[in-house]
């Protein structure tokens, strides 16, 4: 008995000496390093009416002539439509101007694609229809075939006059309330509200340095863009963050015309009261009224359809390395799989 103890002893000893064995370091990176616009974002999605729910971190690495995008969310609900919004959960888009090439790399799975910059394949608009039907997102509950156009619209920026330190920039809160009036054929209205809480910065030397090469990159890039896409760019008024308008439209998709839905998140002159950059914003979206509803229904009002916050965590330049701005050596090209 005391032998096989002690045998028992030894290996153990031994299986525990190999866990503490150190694991290879990774390689140092001696590719050069320079001079580079960092952005960080954290973004907290309620999704549309509850319904997938998301969180994440989105990181910018910006040169003049090429620029890195990371993105990494998780579903923070039992449904996730994640991978519906963003082609994965974390995935990185490389753009580089001075190669004319894009790489968009799935970094769970260390592929990559590639394509132009400027000319990654789309999908016609048969595909994109039936991509629509695929999916299950929720969707404005209105009458079969009803059609509502936008009444009017009113929008407000009050500074509130509080002051805030968020991530180390002290900030200046402004409340802008944004309504929009909707009516069906039948002159049923539904008021859709935009509540925003913003807080803003004032643009250090620091900031408006990666502020400009950022601006620096966006300009050269739509230089070489095809026109529509120039033109889109060029008179593009729109106050809420992208992926806001993306569920908001889907939600009225049924129930707007493409004039009234371009309009519908557009903003007035009323932006150019606010002062300074965005660090915080928090976005809530409801609807009240019956434009659209079953005949007869009561006037109906949803609650907050969707809440959306984005808080920058860093605005600033750094000294980064080239690498970053090359596909990985070990990930494979998508179709070589």
């Amino acid at each position: 008995m005391k032998r096989k103890l002690f045998v028992f002893a030894v290996a153990a000893g031994v299986a525990a000496c190999s866990s503490l064995t150190p694991q290879k370091a990774p390689e140092p990176d001696t590719s050069p390093t320079h001079s580079t616009a960092v952005f960080e974002t954290h973004i907290t999605s309620g999704g549309v009416m509850g319904y997938s729910p998301y969180e994440g971190t989105g990181m910018r690495y910006v040169r003049t002539d090429m620029r890195r995008k990371d993105s990494n969310l998780k579903s923070t609900g039992t449904f996730s439509v994640v991978s519906n919004l963003f082609t994965a959960d974390d995935k990185t888009d490389i753009e580089r101007l001075d190669r004319n090439v894009r790489w968009t790399l799935n970094n769970s799975k260390k592929e990559y694609s590639e394509c132009p910059v400027h000319g990654c394949p789309v999908l016609g608009v048969k595909e994109q229809k039936a991509e629509e039907k695929k999916s299950s997102e929720p969707k404005a509950k209105t009458d079969s075939g009803c059609s509502m156009k936008i009444a009017n619209t009113r929008f407000s920026v009050k500074p509130t006059g509080e002051k805030r330190v968020i991530n180390g920039f002290s900030s200046d809160k402004y409340q802008i309330a944004w309504l929009v009036t909707l009516q069906d054929a039948s002159s049923r209205k539904t008021a859709s509200t935009v509540n925003i809480e913003l807080w803003t910065t004032p643009i250090t030397a620091e900031m408006r340095k990666a502020l400009s090469v950022e601006e620096a990159f966006n300009k050269a890039y739509l230089a070489g863009a095809p026109r529509a896409q120039r033109a889109a760019a060029k008179k593009s008024t729109e106050v809420l963050p992208p992926e806001v308008s993306r569920m908001i439209l889907g939600y009225l998709s049924s129930t707007l015309s493409s004039a009234d839905r371009d309009a519908f998140v557009k903003a007035g002159r009323e932006m150019e009261k606010i002062k300074g950059h965005p660090i915080s914003t928090h976005i809530e979206w409801s609807m009240e009224g019956n434009a659209c509803a079953a005949k007869d229904s009561p006037s109906e009002s949803t609650g907050p359809i969707l809440s959306f916050t984005t808080e920058v965590k860093t605005l600033k330049t750094d000294q980064v390395h080239d690498s970053l701005f090359s596909v990985p050596k070990d990930y494979k090209l998508a179709s070589e799989r």
